[in-house]
């Protein structure tokens, strides 16, 4: 088989097993804004996302991890400075970052395969408002399925409760990103009110 029709063969696979496959795709509740077929994964089918501190770009000494952002629906972006598509829906992220409400979600954007001169000057670039984390060596980014330098841009979108929620691979917009986390904040949301019902 050819290289480029290998390629495609495995992302058609990686995007099936995101999606959950036809089924999922004909259970899915449109959001707004949000490409047809993409929507949060159930909660009970939801598996945990990795905590691996790592080094935050540009920070000596600083490390991060999803654990501190615990409670917040977390926008997960992985990019790196050579990758055009990348550099193409920057702005989507710096715009949705300022419309969505930072004490419900946070954004944290993972720089994998890359220079820290390249990455932290791609950062000054586009002037980004949030933190990135370090990883040219691929370690936090391989723990999440289907993600690497051939699949970026990626963006993980993660509950309040830490767990992987959406998946988006490739450019994704303004809308997607607000539409996507609005939806899985207002799970949050719904899951308080019932437990102060029940409780």
């Amino acid at each position: 088989m050819p290289r480029s029709l290998a390629l495609l063969a495995a992302l058609a696979m990686l995007l099936t097993a995101c999606g959950g496959g036809a089924s999922q795709a004909a259970e899915c509740e449109r959001i707004a804004g949000v490409r047809e077929g993409v929507c949060p994964t159930p909660v009970e089918d939801r598996g945990q996302a990795p905590t691996l501190a790592m080094p935050v770009l540009g920070a000596e000494d600083e490390e991060l991890s999803l654990e501190d952002l615990r409670g917040r629906v977390v926008v997960l972006n992985f990019w790196a400075s050579w990758c055009g598509p990348c550099r193409a829906e920057q702005p989507d992220l710096n715009e949705a970052h300022d419309l969505l409400p930072a004490d419900e979600v946070a954004f944290l954007g993972v720089n994998i395969e890359d220079s820290a001169p390249s990455a932290v000057a791609h950062e000054r670039e586009f002037t980004i408002p949030y933190p990135s984390l370090f990883d040219p060596a691929n370690e936090f980014a391989s723990r999440f399925q289907g993600i690497g330098p051939r699949t970026i841009p990626s963006t993980v979108f993660i509950d309040a409760e830490g767990r992987v929620a959406a998946r988006v691979f490739g450019v994704i917009g303004m809308s997607e990103v607000v539409g996507l986390a609005d939806a899985i904040a207002a799970e949050t949301a719904a899951e308080s009110a019932t437990e102060a019902i029940d409780g």
